[in-house]
């Protein structure tokens, strides 16, 4: 299936890269032919003032000059289209690397790295070669932030995350809105960029944070004073009234034309404080303004009706119209705004009722009507933005299954017939089975160094966390109960704070005996507890941290090397399984099946490896 998906992303490249050389063939002779328009025209015009007054020069002259305006707008969207079509060939290509398994060229989200988070740390989730780098398609740094809170805070209501996975259904079958999200909202990137200079997610930066709440509470400096308010009626008034009585004769033209010269010469007083203030509102607006079409993309979904979706659209309507048309609004009236650069008609618009203060007011006017939405259009777009890469990731594993997600009646459950890890290629990962019934439930796991010990525990969590976001999990037969995951994989040492190992360890323990006491629900995962102490108060400890979390009717995994955690499930069998992971020792060989097997662990592999690479010889 994947396969298949490869060869249809290779045949949509291969079809837009033969348009793209067509547009730039198309472009290159409408080009040329502006260019000898523009020439005919020329020499008509020269033709006939050297002294050859044939009329017919001029009109050729006229409809050469039509048709080069005619040829200017076409070329403009000759222009635009191949801009498109840039960066779908850099979207389908993105998909195509994808598809490969190659997240390379794909943020990993190492800014997010947190080791005191509940899982985050320990099982990659973050980081080079991490689950956040697989699934990350987002175009805008809200949206990868915004990801980033998806997968760091999994839901735990069943019915959310029900609603959660019918919407990735639904959003995985439209390829034309996701591939169409990604192309305007990176086309709206890279014209920000040529714009401002910002690269790439940083020029969607802007488009959030406390910034936009501050500038919302800033006052107007012209829509707020009644003396700016009154100069465009009354200049306006006082324009038509003279004019008016220059053209019926009642006053000279010179008069009329005086009065509009001043009030330009007093517009002009202005000038430099618009100009700033208009290099202002350019820098905060101009990048929402190219997001319009974006906004007005996903006002248009067809799942309007899923739960899940329902916080995109609130916050797309908050205001007294929809966003996708404040948006466009906004754009016109920079537009607009940006006509100052032609000096006369700006010299005469001011002349005539200070256009220039009344573009002002009218921008001001949108900011008093639509600041306080802006921050919800832009939680919008990002969380829409995160929504598209999870529905890509379910789409691009079409082997995945959905998870069974249900309560337990008060108890818990966790089965599957085989998991693997996602982040490990096909054919290299060994699938495992799960199964795990009943409140307060342990799976004691033992075995050898280097049997997959640490793997399976990584296997089980990443694949809970798949199904508690709502998306299609790597293995098959899952049923779970959603809980809060809390594991302790990889305690580090903290230099900073002056914290052991042991002492961090410690914490995290605490962290989740106190969490099982205010009645949270978890799923505990532990690898190799109180490594940092020696092996008589790591056994003690153990033993009765296992029991205590017995006693605390929780679920969970833990992973050791010590075999006296293994006697538990002799004394509690209903709440404590033994598995292990064999290393198979056969004369000289070690070889390893990674298949989970039921019972403790028989074979340990240390002394025999030390031997076998000459560590400790004539010891043994």
């Amino acid at each position: 299936m994947t396969s298949s998906l490869i060869i249809e992303c290779r045949n949509r490249i291969a079809a837009t890269e033969q348009l793209q050389k067509r547009l730039h063939w198309r472009i290159r002779w409408v080009g040329t032919l502006r260019f000898v328009l523009f020439l005919t025209a020329l020499l008509s015009v020269g033709f006939y003032i050297a002294g050859n007054y044939y009329p017919v020069l001029l009109y050729v002259s006229a409809v050469c000059v039509v048709l080069f305006l005619l040829l200017v707008k076409y070329h403009t969207r000759l222009f635009t289209r191949y801009s498109q079509g840039e960066v779908e060939l850099a979207v389908r290509r993105g998909d195509l690397f994808h598809l490969s398994e190659d997240y390379s060229h794909q943020e990993d989200g190492g800014v997010f790295v947190d080791a005191s988070h509940d899982y985050a740390f320990d099982i990659d989730l973050f980081g080079p070669h991490s689950l956040y780098q697989m699934m990350n398609r987002t175009c805008s740094d809200l949206g990868a932030r915004r990801l980033a809170e998806l997968l760091g805070r999994h839901l735990i209501d069943v019915e959310k995350i029900h609603e959660r996975q019918r919407l990735m259904r639904r959003m995985a079958k439209d390829e034309e809105f996701t591939t169409r999200f990604r192309i305007e909202m990176l086309g709206a990137a890279a014209e920000d960029f040529a714009a401002n200079g910002r690269k790439g997610k940083e020029s969607l930066l802007s488009l959030g944070g406390v910034s936009w709440q501050e500038w919302a509470d800033l006052p107007d400096a012209f829509a707020g004073k009644w003396y700016y308010r009154v100069l465009t009626p009354v200049a306006f008034g006082l324009n038509l009234l003279v004019w008016g009585s220059a053209i019926l004769g009642w006053l000279p033209y010179s008069l009329a034309t005086l009065v509009t010269v001043s009030f330009a010469v007093v517009a002009s007083v202005f000038t430099v404080r618009i100009t700033r203030k208009q290099q202002e509102y350019a820098r905060r607006l101009r990048t929402l303004s190219l997001v319009a079409p974006t906004v007005n993309l996903i006002e248009k979904v067809s799942w309007k009706d899923e739960a899940a979706w329902k916080e995109v659209s609130d916050k797309l309507d908050r205001g007294s119209v929809q966003a996708s048309s404040a948006i466009r609004q906004l754009r016109s009236l920079m537009d607009a705004l940006d006509r100052r650069n032609n000096v006369l008609l700006l010299f005469l618009l001011n002349g005539l009722f200070f256009w220039e203060i009344h573009q002002m007011i009218r921008l001001e006017h949108w900011k008093r009507t639509n600041a306080s939405c802006i921050l919800g259009w832009m939680d919008a777009l990002a969380l829409a933005d995160a929504y598209v890469s999870m529905a890509l990731f379910v789409r691009y594993r079409p082997t995945y299954t959905w998870p069974e997600v249900k309560e337990a009646n008060g108890g818990f459950v966790y089965k599957a017939t085989a998991l693997s890890h996602p982040l490990m290629k096909c054919g290299t990962c060994v699938p495992n089975p799960i199964e795990m019934v009943g409140l307060p439930y342990f799976l004691v796991v033992t075995g050898a160094n280097m049997a997959g010990k640490s793997t399976y525990l990584r296997t089980v969590s990443v694949n809970f966390l798949l199904a508690c976001v709502g998306l299609p999990v790597c293995g098959e037969g899952v049923v779970l109960t959603p809980a809060r995951l809390l594991t302790s994989l990889r305690t580090a040492d903290s230099l900073s704070d002056g914290e052991s190992y042991f002492f961090a360890e410690l914490k995290r323990l605490k962290l989740i005996i106190e969490s099982l006491k205010d009645g949270d629900r978890l799923f505990i995962v532990l690898d190799e507890i109180l490594r940092g102490t020696n092996s008589v108060d790591k056994q003690k400890g153990s033993l009765a941290l296992l029991k205590q979390l017995v006693r605390l009717q929780a679920n969970g995994i833990i992973a050791t090397h010590d075999l006296l955690l293994g006697t538990l499930a002799e004394h509690h069998p209903a709440h404590v399984c033994n598995l292990c992971f064999e290393a198979d020792i056969r004369g000289d060989e070690l070889s390893f099946s990674y298949r989970l097997r039921p019972g403790l662990a028989q074979n340990m592999n240390a002394c025999f490896l030390m031997q076998r690479m000459g560590i400790g010889e004539g010891e043994w």
